[in-house]
């Protein structure tokens, strides 16, 4: 849409960020209002975590928004640098869900988050921009986007988002759930590179992507699973708003030793380097002696052949890789719950997991087990349709089902579909087409009006 500048403000001696609309732009009256749009959308805004916009307007044929100029990088330059632990993973998450609630709350959907329109500054506080798709909850509001027309970042979009249907703040918590997912395994769920479109897309409605402490050890438990209720398919089973979202993570942080861990290492003064070779000494020392006492004094392994069995302490459980943690029931049956089970109750994100099994161990306790997951079944590949009429407007149906009005973009599986297109005063169109690739369709019917009788 337009080119960003650094620039000066003569007036107040100020550094700003100027957008201006690309020339070959100009032309269009709908890319000038929908560049407009940003600067109204930000300007019923307020908040530390998203950019000011300054002033906006139009100078010798261009159309530009000056707004405020911030130093820092954006989620994907960082991530290309290095990797982020956990506990930078939920800070950033914490600060994006609550700076979306608010916009939310204001009747904002940003439609386009993304790790490159997330600046985290100097300080570490992030920035949200980029509201240029953004919309508005607001019936008397012009430029609104139709049913049927696709507005995002494929990697990022929400299920609703690629079929076209409309979309509230829930879509942002999905695309906020992908960035997580990215920041804590390095890897999106969605739109690998070198993937088309229409994969993408058969990704984002069909499949579900590998927990991300499955596929990638080191993210905690309590986290993979708020990143995956956020990425459920349908809207109703995520985060309903940004505060839900941030209240987990919070709570997440709070109670997870893994994060407890990080937190304090990062907070360690370092030591001198005489201290740490005395140190090492010392412990050189204490294991040398500790080994030459124990081939003196050793037991006869024989001797712990029968007591080895109940050496872990009653409701206690060993930790499967891939099953999910259950509850542990002692002698005297209270359920001990896992940690985010005692700050919130969240429903569990769809994994595939068979129903556990109890197993009696010894008399003492029960050991809830479960099996591996389940075989997925193979996903059909799907075809993106890109439907076209002029005029615009016509109802389009799709082997039998009324699929809604065109403009409109469809996920059909390969194979024969018929198509009928209806708009009234124009003659019906019926019409079998054969899609055979997974790529895109785009399809562009001119409509023929039926003569009117004298």
């Amino acid at each position: 849409m337009g080119v960003v500048y650094e620039a000066r403000d003569p007036n107040i001696d100020r550094i700003v960020a100027v957008k201006v609309l690309r020339q070959d732009r100009m032309d269009s009256e709908t890319s000038v209002k929908r560049f407009m749009k940003e600067a109204k959308v930000v300007g019923r805004l307020s908040h530390p975590h998203i950019v000011i916009i300054y002033d906006v307007g139009e100078e010798q044929g261009s159309v530009y928004i000056a707004m405020e100029f911030i130093i820092g990088k954006s989620l994907d330059e960082i991530l290309k640098e290095k990797s982020l632990n956990s506990s930078e993973v939920v800070a950033f998450g914490i600060q994006i869900a609550e700076t979306l609630n608010y916009a939310h709350q204001k009747g904002v959907v940003h439609r386009d988050i993304k790790p490159s329109n997330i600046v985290v500054q100097t300080n570490g506080k992030i920035k949200i921009t980029d509201f240029g798709i953004a919309h508005i909850d607001d019936a008397s509001a012009t430029l609104q986007t139709k049913a049927g027309e696709i507005m995002g970042t494929p990697a990022y979009m929400s299920p609703e988002q690629v079929m076209g249907k409309p979309v509230d703040g829930r879509c942002d918590i999905f695309s906020l759930g992908a960035i997580l997912y990215e920041l804590s395994t390095g890897i999106r769920p969605f739109g690998a590179k070198g993937k088309n479109l229409a994969t993408v897309f058969n990704e984002i409605i069909n499949v579900t992507p590998k927990d991300p402490f499955v596929a990638m050890s080191p993210v905690p438990q309590e986290l993979s699973w708020i990143i995956m209720k956020a990425l459920q398919k349908e809207p109703e089973k995520r985060f309903q708003t940004g505060k839900e979202l941030a209240e987990a993570l919070k709570n997440c942080l709070k109670e997870s030793p893994l994060f407890a861990t990080q937190i304090s290492d990062a907070a360690k003064p370092k030591k001198s380097k005489f201290l740490s070779l005395t140190i090492a000494a010392v412990t050189v020392t204490t294991v040398a002696c500790g080994v030459l006492f124990y081939y003196q004094n050793r037991t006869p392994l024989s001797h712990y052949a029968d007591t080895t069995k109940d050496a872990m302490p009653l409701g206690t459980k060993r930790i499967d890789p891939v099953a999910q943690p259950d509850r542990v029931t002692s002698e005297t049956n209270k359920p001990v719950q896992n940690p985010l089970e005692q700050v919130q109750k969240l429903s569990s994100p769809t994994t595939h997991m068979a129903q556990p099994r109890s197993k009696q161990v010894q008399g003492k306790k029960t050991i809830k087990e479960r099996s591996l997951p389940l075989k997925l079944q193979p996903v059909p590949a799907l075809v993106a349709l890109m439907m076209r009429t002029a005029p615009q407007g016509a109802s389009v149906s799709v082997d039998g089902t009324f699929k809604g009005k065109t403009p409109l973009t469809l996920m059909l599986p390969i194979g024969k579909h018929r198509l009928v297109i209806m708009l009234s005063g124009y003659r019906e169109i019926e019409k079998v087409i054969t899609l055979e690739e997974t790529m895109e369709y785009p399809l562009l019917f001119k409509l023929q009006a039926v003569a009117r009788p004298d």
